[in-house]
């Protein structure tokens, strides 16, 4: 006979329900640039293909879009926005390597990483706040270690499902934290 076991400090679900968070690397490509070449950092930094060749900007720096500089741009036309800019080529590889060290590190947190693109991933919270605290904590934790450790910044929105949490996420950019119910 199966008798389940039972654990009296075991809650089924938190207070508000399902706990979503998607974790949101800020301009990944061109912040993974500048911490791997100091001259870059404070620098508007475009990345994308071979320069020489029509390409188009993957991921432009902070520094870069308040001249309006945006992903999928001609580098014709962000150059022409923001001639100061640097320009780099991608690398897959690089990005790649830091995407799984990312993920390593989310995993830390709970076993159900859902890697949304190389620079985002959904994470469920929902059962792991009785280890880690509220999710609000565990999100400063994430973004205190992947800032420790890898030097990157990231934003984070946590809401009761991946829309809203996606949604949350782009509200408080770049290097934000917010919680919609």
């Amino acid at each position: 006979m199966f008798l389940p076991v039972t654990n009296p400090s075991f809650k089924p679900l938190s207070k508000e329900g399902r706990v979503v968070a998607l974790v949101d690397m800020n301009a990944f490509f061109a912040q993974i640039e500048q911490i791997n070449n100091p001259a870059l950092r404070g620098r508007p930094v475009f990345v994308g293909g071979n320069p020489k060749n029509r390409s188009i900007v993957a991921s432009a720096s902070y520094e870069a879009r308040p001249f309006g500089v945006k992903s999928g741009m001609s580098y014709h036309k962000a150059l022409r926005l923001c001639p100061e800019a640097v320009i780099v080529e991608g690398n897959t590889s690089k990005y790649l390597d830091y995407c799984y060290r990312i993920v390593a590190i989310l995993r830390e947190f709970t076993d159900i990483v859902e890697v949304f693109s190389i620079d985002e991933a959904f994470l469920d919270l929902t059962h792991v706040q009785n280890l880690f605290g509220p999710a609000d904590t565990i999100a400063e934790k994430i973004k205190s270690r992947l800032f420790k450790e890898l030097g990157l910044r990231c934003s984070i929105g946590i809401g009761p499902n991946k829309l809203v949490a996606k949604m949350a996420s782009g509200w408080q950019k770049p290097d934000g934290l917010t919680r919609i119910w």
